[in-house]
């Protein structure tokens, strides 16, 4: 008897285990797990003193248990990003296991915020179908942009009217009246009537400017009295991101002398006009011919008169 009361005894605690066992798994696979999954800026990137969306996409993971009554604050720790609409603040009734929610928060980014990444919290509070309440906060980290903006002044050029193969000097200020600084700025004049030149000008800290000095050369007469030339300023942000800047100048470009046929040589144009040169050159060679050759018979018919 006493054999069949320790398997009894041991049947139970199989039992009990395994309905315990079961209890623990079911509680387990109903607790409802909230967590944010993804986000980004809608604008792609936040500037100080400007206004952005943040969206997040919040999931519940939970493998049978839907949440409910879901409250998501946007906090930000000394006031970096504040709400463009509201209190930051939204809500959402349901998300079922298994399943992800969008949400879109309107924010303002601070001006005079430092080119650095910040911490944002995201705050979430729901229910279980049962009422039981449940509280996660996760924290992402927005980087900063400063708002860039550059003037281009004190444009000057040497000369307005050139002739082909000449020389053309440009001399411009680059200015920064944003609030970061330009890095790697770089200018490039191109155009109808001139060569392609670049000239690198370097960082340009905020208020301060930097001078662009560029020799190239008028490669091209003008046609047209629309004839345009541009100053290109490339310039980067701290992230690396480019950003470009035109200004537009007009030169007249005639042909140039002939004798001074040299310094055309590489330019589009000089093929043309050396041909035009040796046509000039060789129909004043024939006229001297022809004038020496009349003469020479004008002054033999001369003496042939003369001896009669």
């Amino acid at each position: 008897m006493k054999w069949k009361w320790i398997l009894s005894l041991w049947l139970a605690f199989i039992v009990i285990g395994m309905m315990c066992a079961k209890r623990m798994e079911a509680v387990y696979a109903a607790t409802p797990r909230v967590m944010l999954t993804d986000y980004a800026v809608a604008e792609g990137s936040v500037t100080a003193g400007r206004p952005f969306t943040l969206k997040i996409m919040l999931g519940n993971k939970a493998v049978r248990t839907s949440v409910r009554n879901l409250k998501v604050t946007v906090i930000t720790e000394n006031g970096e990003f504040l709400p463009a609409e509201g209190a930051g603040t939204a809500y959402l009734d349901k998300i079922d296991a298994g399943s992800e929610a969008e949400l879109a928060f309107p924010m303002i980014a601070v001006d005079g915020l430092e080119e650095k990444s910040y911490k944002v919290s995201i705050k979430t509070e729901y229910e279980d179908p049962s009422g039981n309440s449940f509280e996660v906060t996760d924290a992402i980290y927005l980087p900063i942009r400063l708002a860039q903006r550059i003037l281009i002044s004190d444009v000057y050029l040497a000369d307005y009217d050139l002739q082909l193969g000449d020389t053309v000097e440009i001399s411009a200020m680059v200015n920064n009246l944003g609030a970061g600084t330009l890095y790697n700025v770089k200018v490039k004049v191109e155009g109808d009537n001139v060569m392609e030149q670049d000239s690198y000008v370097g960082n340009i800290a905020s208020g301060k400017s930097g001078t662009v000095d560029i020799l190239t050369k008028a490669d091209m007469v003008s046609h047209n009295v629309g004839d345009k030339n541009k100053l290109i300023v490339t310039y980067e942000d701290k992230a690396g991101n480019t950003n470009t800047e035109e200004w537009e100048f007009a030169v007249t470009v005639a042909k140039p002398i002939y004798e001074n046929l040299e310094k055309v040589k590489d330019s589009p144009d000089a093929t043309e006009i050396v041909k035009r040169a040796a046509w000039i050159v060789a129909g004043v060679a024939v006229l001297v011919i022809v004038i020496v050759l009349l003469r020479r018979r004008a002054i033999r018919k001369r003496k042939m008169l003369e001896e009669i």
